[in-house]
């Protein structure tokens, strides 16, 4: 009987191992990206033609909030990975669930870190200091301040004031404070809506500042920050040049009240809220009111042009 042997030299190959790419991409949640959109909106409603001609500064200062704000993100990541896994939802991100590596994590914030200090040095001194702050504040956030109750919500709202001011001023423009004011109250109230949905929704276990909230207590700090926005934002509109701010703030207000009644519909009927980004983006009448809102504010301005 004749035995086939194997040659010496055979060896049982392993399938390669692949890069998996897509959970390291979604350590910098690329769709909450939107959330750079007050550097270009700011300067865009106040005076179009200034934010054309200043379209260089602004793309690179829209660049390094989306680049800081990764930062952020894999940064605070690596530090909730834990309470994260308590969390039903938050569980399946990819460092708590244990799709990327603590080590791989890290080196991507190295990356990062590294990525937006280069474009720092490509912008204006004032707007590199704001960008700046911002990455300070949101460090101290991920550190400390994230623990600390309406600390946290007022430190979330100040980076999206910090990227209208950074737009405001890379497009050389006037800072407006009631613009400035419209942002804060109106992501104080979006980061206080998700925290009554976590509150109601999951409870306080994973977030210890929960604990100093209670369901009744921020339906009502939502609705003041709301309307303060919606009073702020009227006297921004109706600020700017005639006739386009009392055209455009005549035209836009219904589209505007109707979008704060559709977020509290949705916040204290539906149980939604969770992710503002996400519930924004994917509700029907939202899309709707915020398209409608956008057409009639340019139609507007380009009658006032005319």
């Amino acid at each position: 009987m004749v035995q086939t042997l194997e040659s010496p030299t055979s060896t049982t190959l392993e399938p390669p191992v692949r890069f998996r790419w897509r959970p390291l991409l979604s350590l910098l949640r690329p769709r909450h990206w939107i959330k750079g959109a007050p550097v270009l909106g700011a300067p865009l409603i106040t005076a179009p033609l200034a934010a054309a001609t200043h379209a260089a500064p602004l793309g690179l200062t829209l660049a390094a909030f989306l680049a800081a704000s990764s930062t952020v993100y894999v940064l605070n990541d690596l530090r909730d990975r834990a309470a994260d896994r308590l969390h039903p939802v938050k569980r399946r991100r990819a460092l708590a669930s244990g799709r990327v590596t603590v080590r791989a994590a890290t080196f991507l914030l190295v990356v990062l870190a590294v990525v937006t200090t280069a474009l720092l040095t490509l912008l204006p001194l004032v707007v590199a200091g704001v960008v700046g702050a911002y990455v300070a504040i949101n460090v101290w956030y991920s550190l400390a301040l994230k623990h600390q109750p309406l600390v946290d919500v007022s430190v979330v709202a100040a980076g999206f004031v910090l990227r209208a001011l950074a737009g405001t001023i890379a497009a050389g423009l006037p800072v407006g404070p009631f613009l400035l004011i419209c942002v804060y109250c109106a992501c104080v109230a979006l980061s206080l809506g998700k925290r009554r949905h976590e509150l109601a929704v999951v409870g306080d276990a994973h977030r210890s500042a929960l604990s100093a909230y209670s369901v009744p207590f921020l339906d009502h700090v939502v609705v003041v920050n709301l309307v303060v926005a919606l009073a702020g934002y009227v006297a921004f509109l109706w600020g700017l040049a005639s006739p386009y701010g009392a055209t455009a703030t005549v035209v836009t207000f219904p589209f505007a009240t109707f979008t704060i009644y559709r977020y509290l519909q949705m916040v204290m009927v539906d149980r939604s809220g969770g992710d503002p980004v996400v519930d924004l983006v994917r509700d029907g009448p939202m899309r709707a009111g915020a398209g409608l809102w956008a057409a009639s504010l340019a139609a507007v301005l380009i009658a006032s042009a005319l």
